[in-house]
Order: structure tokens, then C-alpha cells, then sequence
């Protein structure tokens, strides 16, 4: 028997089950592409004794180069075809598909979106923009939703039970915006939805970053081993709270939705028993009928670049204006740089003047002494989109004439 046809029960045995090499973490690995998993070469001992029942040769490796496809690039895109394309580029993102038969009745479901969702307008933004999700994932929203509520209620039970699983667990939780903005995160290059669940109030830059990752279509992603490089992200976005203003929005906020304030339609035990009915349900034909109630929703009005507008979202607007803010606003508003005693005193519901000057510091603003006609002076201004720390020249012309006018 030759060397080829030792190893062709192997090679079988590899190519049935979608095994693929890949240069990962600094050497070659061995990848399985269902589960999108990398194993050390070492497994391919195991292997290929269980194929073959005799003792692996390490020379048997050459002969698998020919036969298995080597991986170069992974790729995360919902417009392609699942697997390797022939120029060694793997596309992980997966559909769902079942050949169980779906439930023909759908009264759980639609009960279960309208205990969720009681208001029809809320029910009917959710439902078009899940349903965008699995119809159009390469289509990314440039908006996101918000959904508060009581414990209990079952909105967990959505993403944890449903949605999840019918975008094959592409998806990812944080308790924190953090832990998304960490230096080699990659999640959002490799997921459909992310859910913060309940996640302490963002301060003005990590604001700031969530707004652009929020939008932009490209990312920049800095994974372990390898350069960092821009790609395209479908990543949608929940935010789950149990705080009846969740958020802190602006006044021109254009990329969240927020649902009103869910509450128990009778209480905690009778949504428990329910949510218990609906994941027997599920089990037995309900997830495949929610799969294709989502694929059939009709999505004409559906517009994933502008939200509806938001009756809970317009009272939150309301709620995150305090009046610190509404006066520092004013003030910086018609004023593009000033002495902060005169921002301190412009804006005296400040209790203290380290109040003020953080403020500052997480709106962007920054401080610096300059030349004026008065000699050295101190003075605060937005910082430049640059990244540059030096004071405008208009800016500076502007805050001279005004402060220190020529006699």
C-alpha cells in the first residue's frame, strides 16, 4: 500500500468534516470551519488512528498539503457564500436552517411580542428591525434599540433563547461598554447583534467612541498576530436596562430607538409561567415558526438609516438635559474659547469649580496658556478633530479681541 492511499482515509475523513489549515497565533493550525475552531496539528495523530486504526508518521503531513485547503483569510460577510472561496478566503458567517416542520400556530409568539411590547408602534419598530437582521444582514442599520424594563419580564429570554440561536449564537453580550473598546476586541467584525445588558452610564468619550462605532460602517479591528486592518461590520445593537432613562441622549440623537418601559402584565410569577409555555413551545416547531414569521415580515416602510421617532426616547432627551449642562451649553456655544472664570461664573449650578472643569475635559474641551496682548493667559477650547493639542489661530484671534481688545 503506498503512502497516499495510508493517508486517503484521513484526507476522506478531513475533507468530509470541513477541515481547513490556517496560519493563526503565530503558526499553522488545523481549523474547523462548522465551529470555526482551531486545533493544534497534534490532533491529526488522533485522527488519523481513528480513520485508519494505525500510528500516525509525521511525514503523512506533506501528503495532506494537496488535499486540504489552506485558509489565508478570514472574512465575516453576510453578502457571500458560507466557506472557503478559491482564493483561500474562509466567510464564517452562518444562516440558520432547520428541517424540523414549523408550528403552524403562532398565538405564544405574538402574545409574547405584545406583553414585550404593549405599544403598537414599539412592537412594530422591533419586529421590522429584527426582521431586517435575518432578511438583509449585510444590510447594517445605522441605528440601534433601546428596550427598558422591570426584572422579569422576558427580554432576556429573546436574545438568550431567540434570537441568538437563529443567527447561530453570531452574537455577544457585555455588561459594560468597555470590554467592546478593548484593544484587540474583535467582536464586531465577527457578529450580526451585541447586547448591553444594563451597563453603568457611558462618560462622554466612551460616548463619543460608541457614536462612531455605532455608525460607521468600517472598523478597525487589531487582532493578536496580526497587523491591524479596516473591514466592514453588520453589527447591530440592544441595550437592555432596568432604568426608565438608560441612555443619556442628545438633543439631535439619530441612532437609537427606545421602546417605553416594560412592565409585568400581572406579575413576576405569571410571566414566568408564561415565558415557561413559550419555551415549550419553541422546542417543538416554535423556533423555526418565529424564523419564518421573521423572514416573510414585511419590511416597505422599514428604513434602516433613520429611526421612527420615539415618544420614550424624546422623554429621555428631556431627562438627560440637567442644568449644568443646559448653561454650559449656552455659555460654549457663543463662546469658541474663554478663561473658565468666566465659564465658572456663566454656569453657577456647578457645585464646585472641579465640577466645571470636568465638564470640560468630557466635552472635549482642553486648556493651554497662550499669548495675549495682556501677556500669558489661560485659556480653554474644543480640542481640534486633528488630534492636535495647538489652539486654532482663529480661535485665539477670537478670544483675544474679545478679552484683551487693542486700546
Amino acid at each position: 500500500m503506498t503512502e497516499k492511499q495510508q493517508i486517503r482515509p484521513l484526507i476522506d475523513h478531513l475533507q468530509a468534516e470541513k477541515y481547513g489549515f490556517i496560519s493563526a497565533q503565530g503558526k499553522i493550525l488545523l481549523h474547523h470551519i462548522p465551529t470555526n475552531t482551531n486545533h493544534c496539528l497534534d490532533i491529526l495523530e488522533r485522527e488519523y488512528h481513528l480513520s485508519t486504526g494505525r500510528k500516525w508518521r509525521r511525514d503523512y503531513l506533506n501528503l495532506l498539503w494537496d488535499h486540504i485547503p489552506f485558509i489565508k483569510v478570514c472574512d465575516f460577510n453576510p453578502a457571500k457564500p458560507y466557506g472557503i472561496d478559491q482564493n483561500g478566503t474562509l466567510n464564517t458567517f452562518r444562516r440558520w436552517h432547520s428541517d424540523k416542520t414549523p408550528a403552524a400556530d403562532l398565538t405564544l409568539w405574538l402574545e409574547y411580542l405584545a406583553r414585550l411590547f404593549p405599544d403598537q408602534a414599539d412592537r412594530d419598530t422591533v419586529s421590522a428591525y429584527m426582521a431586517h437582521m435575518f432578511q438583509h444582514p449585510e444590510q447594517r442599520p445605522s441605528w440601534h434599540i433601546v428596550i427598558p424594563s422591570d426584572t422579569g419580564t422576558g427580554k432576556g429570554f429573546l436574545f438568550n433563547q431567540i434570537l441568538s440561536p437563529l443567527l447561530m449564537h453570531q452574537t455577544t453580550l457585555y455588561s459594560n461598554y468597555g470590554t467592546l473598546t478593548g484593544v484587540h476586541n474583535d467582536a464586531m467584525a465577527r457578529t450580526i447583534l451585541i447586547l448591553f445588558d444594563d451597563p453603568p452610564p457611558a462618560r462622554r468619550n466612551m460616548a463619543d467612541r460608541l457614536k462612531s462605532i455605532q455608525t460607521e460602517p468600517m472598523i478597525e479591528i487589531n487582532r493578536k498576530y496580526e497587523q491591524p486592518r479596516k473591514v466592514a461590520t453588520y453589527t447591530r445593537f440592544f441595550t437592555f436596562s432596568n432604568s426608565e432613562s438608560p441612555i443619556e441622549v442628545e438633543a439631535n440623537d439619530r441612532r437609537h430607538y427606545c421602546t417605553h418601559y416594560i412592565r409585568h402584565r400581572a406579575n413576576r410569577e405569571e410571566t414566568a409561567e408564561f415565558i415557561a409555555r413559550l419555551a415549550d413551545w419553541l422546542a417543538v416547531g416554535g423556533l423555526e415558526a418565529v424564523h419564518a414569521w421573521l423572514m416573510a415580515y414585511p419590511l416597505e416602510s422599514f428604513n434602516p438609516y433613520r429611526p421612527p421617532f420615539s415618544l420614550a426616547l424624546e422623554r429621555m432627551k428631556q431627562a438627560s438635559i440637567t442644568e449644568e449642562q443646559n448653561e454650559a451649553e449656552i455659555f460654549t456655544g457663543e463662546n469658541p474659547a474663554f478663561a473658565f472664570q468666566a465659564f465658572h461664573d456663566a454656569c453657577p449650578s456647578f457645585p464646585r469649580p472641579q465640577d466645571a472643569s470636568q465638564w470640560l475635559r468630557d466635552n472635549g474641551y482642553m486648556s493651554a496658556r497662550v499669548s495675549t496682548r495682556a501677556g500669558l493667559k489661560s485659556v480653554w477650547y474644543q480640542a481640534p478633530q486633528d488630534g492636535s493639542s495647538k489652539i486654532p489661530e482663529s480661535v485665539l484671534s477670537w478670544f483675544v479681541d474679545k478679552y484683551y481688545p487693542a486700546q
